[in-house]
């Protein structure tokens, strides 16, 4: 009998403890939530969450709170969101623009069947951007709620089975080569994760998380390209809570996550880094994730709130087979300088001019009326007309673009000639030849001089606006991607194809608007047809 009390009594407190502990993860995972929300809103300088909050400034951030929270104070945010430049404008949006766009919006329980449409289901340049596009795909639809229509190229299934036909022979998923990279694979897991009631995405999936297991240090923590990130170790965390796998492999992860927040609350990159805001955001993704799987859900499941009809979701105007064909582009664009713009030159030139013209008209006038008076007044209007040189003029524009005092100084250009011996594969309605300088370079190396703190991003802005170079940019929480120098875009020289950037002769592993430099640093940005290697 006492023996009998004695293991109730140990049952008992096995079971208080383990409550306890699942309450205590859900109570750390909540305090650490509601640190990176207000890190970002300190940062923003608001006291609303969706204050000043626009479409691709802060998507994956938006996710995070519309499925904890649901759309509370969001209405703004989802009425611009669906009437968005990606709706407004022209040209070709790359098809994860669309897919990370449609995730949000069904957050909400707003995703439009066009958009779907466009993102997922009839989409027919998913291969512009490989393996990626085709698992944000199938991520969109699930997120949807929507299955497609009659009309549509694929199914969900037919998404999977793109996916898993790329599947390496180690069980796991990369953008190249034949060995399993951590952020593919862990991004294909949560994708194909819906779907395990198939046979086959089922013995898939298993293969890909144990290729991810595989891949897991005994720290818990994970590999990118050689060197531990916060980043992967949260998609792994990612993948893992959307695969239902709750073990230590998961609780690891976690502690290896936690290795890389800093004092203020936000996540760095690297061990002992600097905060990252792209190490912060996909930090914020894994635990809301964890928190999500307390409810029985995951982050890129249906939300509760959407809807599964096509009533309660919002048309965007036009066909879906009109948008899927050619869906406007949502990228922000910069150019340097436009004709007609008003520069501290022209000022100068105009007030010289003016005051020339009147000098001449004063002196013309004295010698016909014969007034030594007038005449002498148009040589001091003349002199002014030369003297206008000698002052500093300038635009707000140029004021502020000077060189900032202690700051710092690098060198920094951009150049394609890694594409001359391939101009044979050039797609020219993306890159006509004319764009394609003949020796490659687009930016000359130079030396720019900028503020304390600014990134290769901004070097690249800096260098372009000198040399009146064109430059389109997207931003979204992942950081700033380039899509274009010069005229010269990605996806020129297949589906591999764009710009990366080196700073020092090494490829950083995070966006060019995230990477700050130092005194004397080298930046270079590459056009490479092989999408993550400078050639």
């Amino acid at each position: 009998m006492k023996k009998m009390i004695k293991a109730v009594c140990i049952a008992v407190i096995i079971a208080v403890q383990t409550v306890f502990c699942i309450t205590a993860h859900a109570a750390d995972n909540a305090d650490i939530i509601r640190e990176l929300f207000a890190l970002n809103m300190n940062e923003r300088g608001v006291n609303d969450f969706y204050d000043g909050l626009q479409l691709g400034s802060a998507d994956w951030t938006v996710l995070c709170r519309a499925r904890l929270y649901g759309a509370e104070n969001s209405a703004e945010f989802v009425e611009n969101a669906l009437r968005s430049e990606l709706i407004n404008s022209d040209g070709f949006v790359t098809p994860t623009e669309l897919q990370r766009t449609a995730i949000v919006l069904a957050a909400f329980g707003e995703c439009p069947r066009e958009l779907i449409n466009a993102a997922a289901y009839c989409n027919t340049n998913l291969d512009r951007q490989g393996l990626n596009a085709w698992i944000w795909a199938l991520a969109a639809a699930n997120c949807s709620g929507l299955e497609p229509d009659n009309g549509a190229v694929y199914t969900r299934l037919q998404l999977a089975e793109e996916i898993i036909g790329r599947q390496l022979g180690d069980g796991g998923f990369a953008l190249r080569g034949s060995s399993a990279d951590v952020d593919i694979t862990a991004s294909a897991i949560t994708a194909l994760a819906p779907l395990a009631d198939d046979e086959n995405v089922r013995n898939a999936l298993d293969k890909a998380v144990c290729a991810l297991s595989e891949l897991q240090l005994d720290n818990g923590g994970f590999l990118s390209l050689g060197n531990e990130t916060s980043e992967s170790t949260a998609q792994a965390v990612l993948a893992f809570t959307a695969a239902g796998i709750d073990d230590e492999r998961l609780d690891n992860a976690v502690s290896a996550l936690l290795r890389f927040r800093r004092e203020d609350g936000g996540f760095a990159h690297e061990l002992n880094g600097k905060t990252n805001k792209m190490a912060t955001v996909q930090a914020l993704q894994a635990f809301t994730a964890l928190s999500l799987k307390e409810r029985g859900e995951a982050l890129f499941d249906k939300p509760k709130v959407a809807a599964d009809t096509d009533e309660d979701h919002e048309s965007i105007s036009g066909t879906s087979e009109e948008i899927s064909e050619n869906f406007p582009v949502s990228s922000v664009t910069f150019q340097t300088e436009e004709t007609g713009v008003i520069t501290g030159f022209r000022i100068k030139l105009i007030i010289s001019a003016g005051l020339g013209v009147i000098g001449i008209a004063a002196l013309i006038t004295a010698v016909v009326r014969r007034g030594k008076g007038l005449a002498i007044s148009g040589l001091i209007i003349l002199v002014l007309s030369g003297a206008v040189w000698l002052l500093n003029i300038r635009t707000p524009e140029e004021y502020y673009a000077q060189a900032p005092e202690n700051g710092i100084t690098v060198r920094v250009g951009a150049d394609c000639a890694g594409v001359l011996d391939r101009l044979g594969d050039i797609d020219e309605s993306v890159n006509p030849l004319s764009v394609i300088p003949e020796d490659g370079i687009i930016l000359p190396l130079d030396e720019v001089s900028l503020r304390e703190g600014a990134t290769a991003f901004d070097a690249l802005i800096e260098a372009a606006r000198a040399k009146r170079v064109r430059v389109d940019y997207v931003g979204s929480s992942y950081g700033i991607y380039v899509r274009g120098i010069g005229f010269v875009y990605e996806f020129g020289f297949g589906s591999e194809s764009g710009w990366t950037y080196r700073v020092n002769g090494a490829v950083p592993q995070m966006s060019a608007g995230a990477y700050e430099l130092s005194e004397g640093d080298l930046v270079e940005f590459i056009y490479t047809c092989e999408l993550g290697y400078a050639e």
